[in-house]
């Protein structure tokens, strides 16, 4: 029997998945809804009331094998899964449940905890960045569900964590052991400015560290009249000269998904001085830069204390200490990757377009899945514009909530269909 999916078997699936999700497109709305004007702010982060809205809508739709697991309480992680009637290969879908602070919301037209629907858009906290998604998973694990020759199994990941850095969710589960599938798909925004124009196979990773400036601190009345360093004057010429050169002593390689190269951020943060009255003796200053599949940690502290002994003796008074804090290696899957095929074709089908591939300008919970548990990971491919996720006002299309789950759900069904030697993918049919 040839291992290639027929493609009427695909025609039936479309409609199957489709009819279901269309009858129950009012419940996935109002269920992202509840999800949005559920609080889940990281920090200070506690998800409990998240998971368990996640765990009732699950039930509720027939999906009952689902564990809570966390590192500490009020951090729960949840994972559920759909057994098929056949075996076969096994798919995560993941989300995060958490999201990051509301922020000024004086700067909010809304109320971020009450979501509101407006000109076609679901405006809300964490609408994109990604209680949507997590409902359309949820809901493509449900319109699956109604298979009875369901091939495989599909698990449903639900992170806490993620926006603070993943150490209570997809770390910890990565590195307990309870992370086990053939391939993954993380929900993110993958919009820029369109959403779903670009399907992310990169993650780039992230260089996250702080620049510590010394100076004189002594009784500013008298500044004039001894010898004295600014240590904020100093950082900020090079906090100034670093935003202008520092890329351009990074050592990387060009990568075909890679865009611009690495993203350098400068001055994230910085503080300096004591109070009125005293002159700077200390100043600090944080950077993150976005990084390259190939770059390394070693490399980039050589190159970043190389910047800054260049810098010191060109500025005599200049004394700059390095504090490295944190590395995220970036991770990469081949364009050749069968769940990469599965949901260019899934995506064809819903959008009528194929997204183009990309790096993701983020980091994700990809090299938890991927260099920790071994997992082949798609870095990003959700709903929502990533320039909207952070913001006041944050929303997405409400049409791309009920596409959402009809992407997971044929992607996850074609991939779970497959046998080794893989299925045509030529994405050439599109039907709504």
């Amino acid at each position: 029997m040839s291992s290639l999916i027929k493609e009427n078997a695909y025609d039936e699936a479309i409609s199957r998945y489709f009819d279901f999700l269309n009858s129950h497109e009012a419940e996935l709305l109002d269920f992202a809804c509840r999800l949005i004007a559920t609080p889940s702010q990281n920090p200070p982060g506690d998800e409990r009331a998240a998971a368990k809205l996640v765990t009732e809508e699950l039930k509720r739709l027939g999906i009952s094998q689902i564990r809570q697991l966390a590192a500490k309480e009020s951090r729960p992680n949840i994972i559920a899964q759909l057994q098929g009637a056949h075996a076969g290969r096994n798919l995560i879908l993941c989300g995060h449940l958490d999201t990051k602070p509301a922020g000024d919301e004086s700067a909010w037209l809304t109320d971020p905890l009450a979501p509101v629907v407006r000109d076609g858009r679901l405006i809300g906290l964490g609408s994109g960045d990604m209680k949507a998604a997590v409902a359309a998973m949820v809901y493509a694990a449900a319109a699956l569900r109604t298979d009875s020759n369901l091939k495989g199994n599909l698990s449903l990941v639900f992170s806490a964590d993620e926006e603070a850095g993943s150490t209570l969710g997809s770390r910890w589960l990565a590195e307990s052991g309870f992370l086990h599938a053939d391939a993954a798909i993380i929900g993110e925004p993958s919009g820029i400015e369109e959403e779903w124009e670009a399907l992310h196979i990169v993650s780039r990773g992230a260089a996250l560290f702080k620049v510590k400036v010394s100076g004189t601190q002594v009784h500013s009345s008298i500044s004039d009249r001894v010898p004295t360093i600014n240590a904020t004057v100093m950082m900020a010429r090079l906090i100034d000269r670093m935003h202008r050169e520092l890329k351009d002593h990074l050592t990387y390689e060009g990568h075909p998904y890679g865009g611009l190269g690495p993203t350098v951020n400068v001055g994230v943060m910085a503080k300096a001085g004591v109070y009125y009255g005293v002159y700077p003796g200390s100043a600090e200053f944080a950077c993150d830069i976005r990084t390259l599949p190939g770059m390394t940690r070693d490399q980039m502290v050589q190159d970043l204390e190389k910047f800054l002994k260049r810098a010191m003796k060109d500025e005599p008074q200049l004394k700059a200490e390095l504090v490295f804090e944190a590395w995220v290696p970036a991770t990469e899957i081949s364009p050749e990757e069968p769940v990469v095929q599965c949901l260019q074709t899934a995506a064809h089908t819903v959008l009528g377009n194929t997204p183009r591939l990309e790096a993701f300008p983020g980091a994700t919970d990809a090299p938890q899945f991927q260099l920790t548990a071994g997992i082949p990971t798609v870095a990003a491919f959700g709903p929502g514009l990533l320039p909207l996720a952070h913001s006041p006002n944050e929303s997405l299309k409400i049409k791309s909530i009920l596409q959402a789950a009809k992407i997971y759900a044929l992607a996850a069904w074609r991939y779970l269909q497959q046998e080794d030697s893989g299925v045509p993918d030529n994405g050439s049919r599109g039907r709504q």
